[in-house]
């Protein structure tokens, strides 16, 4: 449908990765790695005291006509009943890139988009109690305003851990963006 964000791609690029403190652990746990789709489970980051610690969870959350929700908008976010009861538990996805599609005429190229010279992105989520959590967007800027008018709230490492700490809101940064057809 108009979902912003439906498919992004994650491998390991090594055991180390950014933020988390439990890396020796990962190798115990099982995820999805390569293009990521809904429903599949994934790894996320989140704060759990003064640890940021990676753990598995899966992406989407039922709404209450049983669809699979996978993103929130950040417009309107605190008044949605679906999202409301888990708005303080965050995570962040971790990500090489995310895609989008674009459409020119009856056909659409399929489009990648990562940031500039880091091999990881974050992009903000919120996780409810069966640890399935959706990736919260907002209005996209810049070139990616061009390709689609959402964007999923993308982070580095700094926001990253504001965010987990709730000392940041859901800001759109479109900042240093690369886009690559695939």
């Amino acid at each position: 449908g108009d979902d912003m964000c439906g498919r992004y791609f994650f491998q390991l690029q090594n055991q180390a990765l950014p933020l988390i403190s439990n890396h020796e652990q990962l190798v115990l746990f099982d995820f999805h790695q390569g293009e990521i789709f809904p429903t599949q489970q994934t790894l996320v980051i989140t704060a759990n005291g003064c640890d940021i610690i990676g753990q598995v969870m899966k992406w989407g959350i039922k709404g209450y006509h049983g669809n699979v929700l996978i993103n929130a908008r950040s417009e309107g976010i605190h008044e949605r009943k679906t999202f409301r009861p888990f708005l303080n538990k965050r995570c962040l996805i971790i990500a090489n890139g995310f895609y989008e599609w674009q459409k020119h005429g009856s056909h659409k190229d399929k489009i990648y988009i990562r940031k500039k010279n880091q091999p990881y992105l974050f992009m903000a989520g919120i996780y409810n109690e069966q640890g399935e959590y959706v990736i919260v967007t907002g209005a996209a800027q810049k070139e990616m305003a061009q390709l689609h008018h959402r964007t999923p709230i993308i982070m580095d490492e700094h926001s990253g851990l504001k965010y987990l700490e709730h000392k940041q809101s859901f800001t759109v940064d479109n900042e240093g963006l690369i886009f690559q057809k695939v």
